[in-house]
Parts: C-alpha cells; structure tokens; sequence
C-alpha cells in the first residue's frame, strides 16, 4: 500500500509528532518513513512493499506519492513529476493517470490530490492552526490532542448507506478528499477542494455497436495490462459473477502462467456462487481454491477488521475481504478483482430506481428520487427515527445530511440520462466511499496490493460516452461487458442474473453470533454511549418483526460495527 502523511508548521524538535505518525500507519508498508522538512511543512513516505511511490525535495519544494501511476514510465518517475509541477504548477496533476495519492509541498503551499476513481484515499484536518494529512485516519489521530468528536450527521449517513459519503467523515473537523478533487492549504486556510476528472461532462457519441464493444474490450485490455507488475506474484479474486470472471478472462490471456484464483462459501446450507466461479476458473484456466469462511473464524479478529478499516463500514462483505486476504498473501503479492463492474456499467440495483423513474408506483413528493435512491441500499433509512434517539437526531439536520447529499446529482446538467445520473452517484459515493476503501483496507492489511482495471478512468469515460442502452438493455445489466466476453465465458456466467456474495449475517445473529451480539449491544453500554435506542436494539437482538423493517441481521452487524470502531477511537487506541 505505502503511505504517505504530514504538516504544515514547523517540525517539532525531535520529531515526535512525525515519528508518531509514522508509527500509526506502518502497517502500511516498510519503515523507516522518509521524512523530508521544509522551512514551513513536513511531508513524509512510508513505501510500499512492492516498491511503488517515492518522495523527492528540490531547493524546498517537496512531493510526496503513495501508489502507481500508470503510462510512459519517463513521464511517471519523481524527477519528470517535479519538473512537470515546475512547468505547469498543479494544473500537471491533470495529466496524471493512476491510483495515487499526491502531496506538494511549496512555500506556503500544501496541495494535495486523489486519483479520478479514488482508489486511494487522503484526510486531511485543520487542528491548533496545522494542516494535517495522512491517507489515513489514524494518522491524524496521531496526533494526542486531536479531538475525538463524532459528527452526529455521520451517524445518520452510516445507517442509511453503511458507509459515510462525500467530503466529511465520522468525525468532526476532519474531511476526506473526494476522488478526481485536489484541496489546498496556504497562509492559514484551507481553500475549496477543486474537481480534475468530471467523467459526468462527456459527451455522448455515435457508433456502430460492434465499435463500442471493440473499444471497451481494448481499453479493458490496456486496464489490465496497465496493473500487471513487472515483478512480484499475481492472483486472482472469482467470485462466479460476471466482473470478476471478465477480469479474470482478460488476466488469463495476458499471462503466461495459470495464475491462483479463490472464491468463497459459508457453508452447504447457505446460498453459494461455487458452481459458477468453478466454471469460470475451468474456462480462463486458473488454478482455483475454494475456502470456508464460518463465524469461529472470523470472529476473533473481528476488531483487527474494524481497526484496519479505519472509517466504520457496514458492509458485511468487508470480513471475507479480510479472510480471503489472509489466505491469498501467503501466495502472492497482488490480486485483481472485479470491483467497479456494477457502479460503472450498471448493475440490477438500478433497476427499481429507473422503474419508479418512468413510471411512478410511490409518492412523488419533491424529494421522491433521493428518497427512493436511500431505500434502495437497504440498510436503515427507514428505521432511522425508531434506532437513533430524539437526543441525537436533535443534533443534525436530516435533510441535510441524506436526500441534500444526493439533490445536486440528480439536478446536474450533465449527465443527462437518468441511468447515467445514477452510475455517476454510485461512482462518487458508494464506489469511492465503500467499495475501493473497504478492497484497499482489507487486502492492505495483509500487505496485499488490489488492482480493480474496471475502475479505471478510461473506462469510466467510456461509460459515459457510449449509449446507456449498452449499460442496461430490457432488464439485462452490464451489456457491453456480455457482449465483449461472451464467447470467452461460459454461457451460464453472461446469461444469469447477479446474485452477489450474500453473507448470511441473518442467520449467524440468530445462532453463531447471538451471545457476542448480545455482549457488544447490551442495554447498559447501549444506553451509556446515548445514540441508539435501546428498546428498538433490543428488538433488532430478538428478531422481533412486528415493529419497523426487516434486514435484522444486517442492522446488527453495522451497529456491532459501528460500536467496536466508537469504543476504539474512544478509548484512543488508534
């Protein structure tokens, strides 16, 4: 992974607080960090274990790169990256393609910026007059006297969404940089982060469909050859579903070698996809595995989870990310997968949203698209005024903090197209926010580097170029992928409808996890800490349907999820 983080301000003397940052995030990579000081800043690299980013410092001007760039690899060193900023000032970044983050240090100038997908994350705070950034959280809260404050919108965001999106994080007075953005601090302030890669403002253009699906197969080509390393060992995440098999066939065709491939299940008794990722390794030829995954495995590294994921995610996918992980590094250095396939090229979800769209079937009140854009992640929009207490809803304004978040995309002049409206919000928001944070964390943690090609930003481009017609197509999702791959998949894989991997938390908080619930939720610390409310937690506990909605066992493990990440920064073990 490799890091990078630091400050504005004068170092202190010994450099307790670089080292304490440093120390915060070495799980990132290989210490020492280097740590480089001017007259008014510090900027430091922790590298990676794969060798990738650099730092360099040239009569005070420092830059400072964690992850890859991709290209003319003249164009990508640290020297070429200096002199391009001295030629063209931040502007270079807009030249830049990869998944990266990027720090500058000049004067009194800190510019930061994050690649156009946001493979990458950077925070950043302002604290006792200090801009503070590190590609983590915990790097900042590093520093001892940063206040550990939960914004109570945050809350309300991760409930609805499972994740916190946009700009602001789960605590107050520190943000993150938002994809394809740069954000810059100088004489004391910090100026309004600006947008690089708006892939919403493409045109849309006329083809023949067979180009279309020539074009995006070369430009996946170019994605996946792009993330191949030059050394290091390779693997592959199948999960039978349609994007990962896609990759995987493209991988097989590129490589001169079957390459180690897993897939997971959780047991006979549970829905799998076994059947499928099993035809697919037999067909792009890798050499696949099948792993196990049961509560008393997980279980008790289920704080090692959270701690790695820094901002809580309520994704229950999140823990075979981390599971498998394990598994894959004890073989190889990196791993493709096939994030990026759904938000990019339109996945099922946006079926019910595009049906009530054209046709009605709810209210259609003034915020009636936000509202059902929110309903359709099926977390607990709906159950926010039973599980959250008066006292803590007092604190933010709903509107605000959920359906305001997403009105500008829907009022947006580009794109035009409702489904597109709707790939660009799952880009910015679950795409950037969940999916690419939760596969870098999880994967990270283990010292295993991602590489997701269908998020790169060529193929997003493409995506909003091309006719919304080959995203979605009466009622079949991701056409142009099926019709680029069909005769090197099974057919099964490009006609089945997606399943997706379905943790059966439903079950697990009825039997396997019900006592380790019950002890994480319990009335005393759940009333202690003032944010939910304990009779409608202690419904959830007893499955007890005839109040509120459904999804118990999802509910459950984002309030677990929640609570470990709380008692954590809490009680500043990070």
């Amino acid at each position: 992974m490799g890091a990078i983080f630091g400050y504005s301000g004068q170092s202190d003397e010994n450099g307790k607080k670089s080292r304490a940052m440093a120390t915060a995030l070495s799980h990132r990579g290989v210490s020492p960090a280097r740590i480089h000081t001017s007259a008014h800043a510090t900027a430091a690299w922790l590298p990676s274990r794969t060798g990738h980013g650099g730092i360099i410092e040239d009569n005070g001007l420092i830059i400072a790169l964690a992850g890859r760039l991709y290209g003319d690899k003249n164009k990508t060193t640290m020297t070429e990256l200096l002199q391009s900023y001295r030629h063209q000032g931040k502007e270079f970044i807009k030249e830049l393609r990869g998944t990266y983050v990027l720090a500058v240090l000049d004067g009194e100038h800190i510019h930061l910026a994050r690649d156009g997908a946001g493979v990458r994350t950077v925070y950043y705070a302002l604290h006792n007059g200090r801009f503070i950034f590190a590609v983590e959280p915990k790097g900042i809260l590093a520093w001892s006297d940063f206040p550990r404050r939960l914004r109570p919108a945050a809350v309300a965001q991760y409930l609805s969404f499972s994740f916190v999106p946009g700009s602001g994080t789960m605590l107050e007075k520190m943000w993150e940089l938002l994809p394809g953005h740069t954000v810059t601090f100088a004489h004391g302030r910090v100026e309004s982060p600006r947008c690089f890669f708006a892939f919403e403002d493409q045109e849309k253009e006329e083809k023949d469909e067979r180009e279309w699906v020539r074009e995006f197969h070369t430009l996946h080509q170019r994605a996946v050859a792009d993330r191949l390393p030059k050394s290091g060992t390779v693997g592959l995440f199948l999960s039978g579903g349609l994007d990962s098999s896609v990759v995987g066939s493209e991988l097989m065709r590129q490589i001169d070698r079957p390459v180690p491939s897993w897939s997971i299940h959780f047991g006979e008794q549970y829905p799998n996809e076994l059947e499928f990722s099993q035809a697919a390794a037999e067909r792009i030829g890798s050499d696949h595995r099948e792993i196990l995954i049961q509560p008393k495995d997980f279980l008790p590294q289920l704080s090692d989870i959270i701690y790695h994921l820094d901002e809580p995610i309520g994704d229950p996918v999140a823990m075979p990310n981390y599971m498998l992980s394990a598994i894959a590094s004890k073989e190889v250095d990196y791993v493709f997968n096939g994030e990026g396939g759904d938000p990019v090229f339109g996945g099922p979800k946006n079926i019910p949203m595009l049906v009530q769209h054209w046709y009605g079937g709810i209210e259609r009140g003034p915020l009636f698209r936000e509202q059902a854009y929110l309903a359709s992640y099926c977390r607990a929009y709906d159950d926010l005024e039973d599980l959250l207490t008066p006292e803590w809803r007092s604190q933010y304004s709903s509107h605000d903090a959920l359906e305001g978040l997403l009105t500008p995309f829907f009022q947006a002049r580009q794109p035009k197209n409702f489904l597109d409206k709707l790939c660009a919000i799952n880009i910015r928001l679950k795409g950037a926010h969940l999916i690419l944070p939760k596969v870098e964390r999880m994967t990270g943690a283990h010292s295993l580097t991602p590489l997701s090609p269908l998020f790169d930003e060529r193929l997003i481009e493409l995506s909003f170029r091309m006719p919304s017609t080959l995203k979605l197509r009466q009622g079949v999702e991701k056409v142009i992928m099926k019709l680029a791959y069909k005769d090197m998949l099974p057919e099964t894989i490009i006609t089945r409808p997606k399943s997706g991997m379905r943790v059966p938390v439903h079950f697990w908080f009825r039997k396997d996890l019900r006592r380790y619930a019950r002890k994480i939720l319990s009335r005393r610390e759940v009333k202690r800490a003032g944010i939910f409310n304990p009779d409608r937690v202690e419904e959830l506990l007893n499955y007890d349907t005839e109040h509120g909605q459904p999804r118990h066992g999802l509910k459950l493990w984002m309030l677990i999820t929640f609570e470990l990440w709380r008692r954590m920064v809490g009680n500043e073990e990070w």
